[in-house]
């Protein structure tokens, strides 16, 4: 019996070629001239070969894929012969006829998205150039989100994605088509995210390796008049398809490409950017060409130093001739070039031309010659890394190219993605979380778009719900802002704002253990600012009306402040019900080992367990889903701090409270603490003596003075004067601190500018020669020992 599949095959074939065959450059050709079309004739040798078989499996996806891709990729098809493709190359993915374990699914899967991704075709009218783009969409989504997907490569995935944001991005395209594309990069990164469990954190060189071969473009939108002048990298067509008369065909066409232009995705060396290299194309008259580009302002530099040649025609026989002009999924943006200089460049372009040099020296080689050679990796962190990394750049609202569109869609993609995965695990992604996803997300909640601010106050939600072990001083930001925004007299911000504001901050204090983790966290540290004072302060002066009339900020204030004592109350309850449990679980453990429960022994050791044991959970270690908060690693430090509390009757108080949890005695005692080394902040940035006088007089500095405990001191405190500083250790008489304070750097491994800059940030330099001249020496005697040490720890020495 034959297998059912071949029938699919045999039936999509016949709609293409019948296609071909409609269409008016074939009325005229003759048997003869079908055998020698290419299109033509790789249908005709496919159908010999299903004709001889049984099962589909026997012959390879590459078999049966290729004569489908070479329509899609070839320039001289009309968009609906190039459609009909795409819906025989969609449906063969949607039903399995591609087996994932197949030995060579991975290569067909990698040459089905580089033809979709570069597909080309005659544009004919606008909506039906569209009609083409969305069978293009359709097919990059279902080839990422089916089984088969997994064997995509880095690249591959990179390039998908840039050709869904040029759509998206495109002004000139109908919404349909534009929402069309935003829908699929929801799922796109929706799968991509949800997946990232399975990869691996790789080694620093290796990604840093990668990513050079990973550049997906930030940016926005420009003026294509701005880009006339930029040159492209020559390189001959991938498919030359030959009329009757043994030259190619000059319709007036239009020229749509969606990943060409300034490219996204920068290759490394030794291989060629298909979206840059495959988009070289004359400019044409229709709707579609003129458009805008997304790019950044790094974009011009790379563009104007990396290519230097303008396009190149098709070829055909070893000779230069005209090409036609083409619609290609790969000119959205289109990148204008002048005609002159293509006229001169066919002149000189020869079919040998495979290898471009740039004005660097770099050689670049055509990327299917590279693949076939390597083995195929299946797409991993990397991509991931690289598209978070783009999608933050889109929230840039100091980006002159993103604009609110722009903006809005790297917030809602963003948002998936952190919906859709944990993030923390992995450094790559927490370094960007930390740096620039925050920055821009602070930025944006001083925009007066309330679309723009309502997705910033979701996304930071999201962060903070998930991360905030990692961002404890990005939290102290985000609850500042917060509440400079409630409590602004502006009367240019929308009364919206204030309420978002508010209803975000309740829904940040709902998140089990998240009072008791700004207490400790930020009102118990002793440099941090009072944010759970501070935050109810504020709520308590905004819960009930001064003018009499109610409105809903009032409302909100009052919920946010029930919510901080249910959440009180609740930590209470569970902390008695768990030291009630825990010490009826120690009775029962030792009655059940006959142990004498009279005997003061087993009191005192009764008493040591029931301390280490009782508060498991006072800080609510763990929400309902078991995921990993900050109370589960202060939880561990809980029991350990609690055992020596019970050995030890007085336990010493850190300097600075981070890694233990007090009981709520020694809290109150911490809390005075900070008190008075906030005082004794104030003296020493009005006199620094004094200021050492009074900590020590309170017992916070040892007496007599302590050079390394006063340069430790100095090195934490953020809230110090940095001229004070600066005045107070350059002072001949503390010569001895200034060598403890220089001692507290660590200059190993840094070069001498390096290691000064780092150095020079922790004060200011005072003005007199001879000062500069003892901190400066002190500094190289310091940096000349740490740099000999780690030559000879190196074995240099």
């Amino acid at each position: 019996m034959v297998d059912k599949n071949i029938y699919i095959v045999q039936g999509e074939i016949c709609t293409v070629v019948s296609a071909i065959k409609r269409n008016s450059r074939w009325n005229t050709h003759t048997p003869l001239d079908e055998e020698q079309d290419p299109l033509l004739n790789s249908f005709s040798h496919l159908k010999e070969i299903l004709n001889n078989i049984k099962e589909l499996s026997d012959v390879e996806p590459n078999i049966f894929l290729r004569p489908f891709l070479e329509v899609v990729r070839s320039e001289d098809t009309t968009g609906p012969i190039t459609g009909l493709a795409l819906t025989s190359v969609n449906k063969f993915l949607s039903y399995g006829l591609i087996d994932a374990n197949h030995e060579a699914a991975a290569e067909a899967i990698e040459n089905m998205a580089d033809a979709v991704t570069h597909a080309r075709f005659v544009g004919t009218d606008p909506a039906s150039d569209e009609v083409v783009l969305m069978k293009i969409l359709q097919v990059l989504r279902t080839l990422l989100l089916t089984p088969v997907g997994a064997h995509l490569t880095n690249e591959s995935v990179c390039e998908i994605m840039q050709s869904c944001f040029r759509i998206c991005f495109e002004m000139r395209l109908s919404e349909l088509l534009r929402k069309s594309a935003e829908h699929t990069l929801v799922d796109m990164v929706q799968l991509l995210f949800s997946r990232l469990p399975q990869f691996k954190e790789e080694a620093k060189s290796f990604v840093g390796a990668n990513m050079k071969k990973l550049k997906m473009r930030a940016g926005g939108m420009s003026e294509s008049s701005k880009w006339k002048k930029q040159k492209r990298s020559p390189r001959p067509p991938r498919h030359m398809v030959r009329s009757a008369t043994g030259g190619l065909d000059q319709p007036t066409l239009s020229n749509n490409n969606l990943s060409g232009g300034v490219p996204f995705i920068e290759q490394g060396s030794l291989s060629v950017s298909d979206s840059v290299a495959s988009s070289m194309s004359s400019p044409t008259d229709s709707g579609l060409e003129t458009c805008s580009k997304a790019t950044s302002r790094e974009d011009l530099t790379d563009l104007d130093q990396s290519s230097s040649a303008s396009t190149t025609p098709g070829m055909t026989e070893g000779r230069p001739v005209e090409r036609a002009q083409s619609a290609s999924v790969e000119s959205i943006p289109e990148v204008l070039e002048d005609r002159d200089s293509v006229a001169e460049q066919s002149d000189s372009a020869s079919v040998h031309d495979m290898d471009y040099v740039n004005p660097r020296g770099v050689r670049f080689t055509p990327q299917q010659t590279q693949r076939d050679g390597a083995a195929l990796v299946p797409y991993g962190l990397p991509c991931l890394r690289e598209l978070f990394r783009f999608l933050i750049s889109l929230t840039n609202p100091h980006d002159r190219h993103n604009t609110d569109a722009m903006m809005h869609m790297g917030l809602q993609l963003l948002t998936v993605a952190l919906e859709a995965a944990h993030i923390a695990p992995y450094q790559s992604l927490l370094c960007l979380v930390k740096d620039e996803l925050c920055r821009h997300l602070f930025q944006l909640l001083t925009v007066d778009r309330l679309n723009l601010y309502a997705a910033s106050l979701r996304a930071c939600f999201l962060l903070f719900e998930s991360m905030r072990e990692h961002l404890k001083f990005q939290l102290e930001m985000y609850l500042k802002k917060l509440m400079d925004i409630i409590t602004s007299e502006n009367l240019k911000m929308p009364y919206e704002m204030k309420e978002m504001a508010l209803e975000a901050l309740v829904q940040l204090l709902r998140i089990p253990s998240f009072v008791t983790e700004l207490y400790i966290n930020h009102d118990c540290d002793f440099y941090c600012s009072n944010l759970f004072e501070d935050l109810t302060k504020l709520l308590s002066k905004n819960a009930f009306p001064v003018s009499g009339q109610l409105y809903t900020t009032h409302l909100l204030s009052l919920e946010a402040l029930l919510t901080v004592i249910d959440s009180t109350e609740a930590h209470c309850q569970a902390k008695v019900l768990n030291n009630t449990a825990q010490q009826d679980q120690s009775t029962e453990t030792m009655l059940a080992e006959g142990v004498d429960l009279t005997s003061d022994s087993t009191e005192t050791t009764t008493g040591i367990r029931a301390s280490a044991t009782h508060q498991r959970t006072p800080d609510g270690g763990e929400d309902d889903t078991g995921q990993a908060r900050p109370g589960r690693h202060r939880t561990r430090l809980l029991s350990v701090f609690s055992f020596f509390s019970a050995e030890k009757k007085e336990i010493k108080i850190p300097q600075r409270f981070s890694c233990c949890l007090p009981d709520s005695q020694e809290l109150l005692e911490i809390r005075n603490r900070k008190k008075l080394l906030n005082s004794g902040t104030e003296q020493f940035n009005q006199k620094p003596k004094k200021g050492i006088q009074f900590l020590q007089e309170k017992g916070l500095l040892s007496s007599p003075m302590d050079n390394n405990e006063v340069a430790q001191w100095l090195r934490e405190n953020p809230r110090l004067d940095k001229k004070q500083i600066g005045e107070f250790i350059s002072d001949r008489r503390h010569m001895e601190l200034l060598d403890s304070f220089v001692n507290t750097f660590t200059f190993q491994g840094l070069r001498i500018d390096e290691a000064l800059r780092l150095y020079l940030e922790a004060f200011r330099l005072p003005g007199e020669a001879p000062v500069i001249h003892r901190l400066l020496e002190t500094f190289t005697d310091t940096w000349h020992v740490n740099t000999q040490f780690s030559r000879l720890r190196n074995g240099y020495g």
